[in-house]
């Protein structure tokens, strides 16, 4: 369970529209964005340089990438870092400091982030919930048959339900790739668990991609809904064996 509590938030003219943070461990931030209010000039007030190649982006990617740098920032001041530029490596991933773990999502005008010094796996995702036709028509892509029922026996709608695990699945994949370097099909993990009173949920995984992440291993997730979106982590121990209950 999530519990955000707004900060204040430096003035961008409408831009960065509001800020919270969840002082929890790992420690996660939340900022709203208005895409309509973002000009260019924004990036050198904030003092957050755009990338050569993001200059020649569509207006909305530079809008977004602004939003996420300025939440990377406060995020990561916060853990000892002050004055932290997020910059990415040549495959995309974004580079954090030494000793810090963390995680970036953002969709439609909200940007989340996720860091600890705690040397684990993290991974966190947002989404704006599916239409009834998008979860529908996404199912068997997204889902195995087992899953789909149980996410039909939830007291939620199909395409919200259809989101979540959607989103616990992105969050996953983010949280491993930094360890593994190696993609994930959506079928390479289930979703076994779904406790909507304590908003945590329990993924495992299918496949086998290392000796320490390997099928049958459990993955424990959170969630936060609001609204027409849905916050997913997952985090885990890297170093950590399978026990052997998860062997059967």
């Amino acid at each position: 369970m999530f519990e955000f509590r707004p900060v204040p938030a430096v003035a961008t003219e409408g831009f960065i529209t509001d800020l919270a943070l969840d002082f929890g461990e790992p420690l996660i931030g939340c900022c709203r964005f208005d895409s309509r209010c973002f000009y260019d000039a924004l990036s050198d007030a904030l003092a957050l340089p755009f990338p050569a190649p993001l200059t020649q982006a569509v207006r909305k990617r530079r809008a977004e990438y602004l939003a996420s740098r300025y939440l990377a920032r406060e995020v990561i001041q916060r853990l000892g870092r002050p004055g932290f530029i997020l910059g990415n490596a040549a495959d995309r991933s974004p580079c954090w400091p030494d000793g810090i773990a963390a995680s970036l999502s953002h969709s439609d005008g909200i940007a989340v982030l996720a860091a600890t010094r705690q040397p684990i796996c993290l991974g966190i995702d947002v989404e704006r919930t599916m239409t009834t036709e998008s979860a529908e028509e996404t199912a068997d892509i997204l889902m195995t048959r087992a899953e789909k029922q149980r996410l039909r026996q939830l007291a939620l709608p199909f395409a919200e339900a259809a989101t979540l695990l959607f989103s616990l699945k992105e969050s996953l994949y983010k949280a491993l790739w930094p360890v593994l370097h190696q993609p994930m099909d959506f079928h390479q993990a289930e979703l076994v668990e779904v406790d909507l009173a304590g908003l945590r949920a329990r993924l495992r995984l299918t496949h086998d991609f290392s000796e320490t992440f390997c099928s049958g291993r459990l993955l424990e997730g959170r969630f936060h809904c609001q609204d027409d979106r849905v916050i997913t982590l997952v985090s885990c121990e890297a170093n950590e064996k399978k026990p052997a209950h998860e062997l059967s």
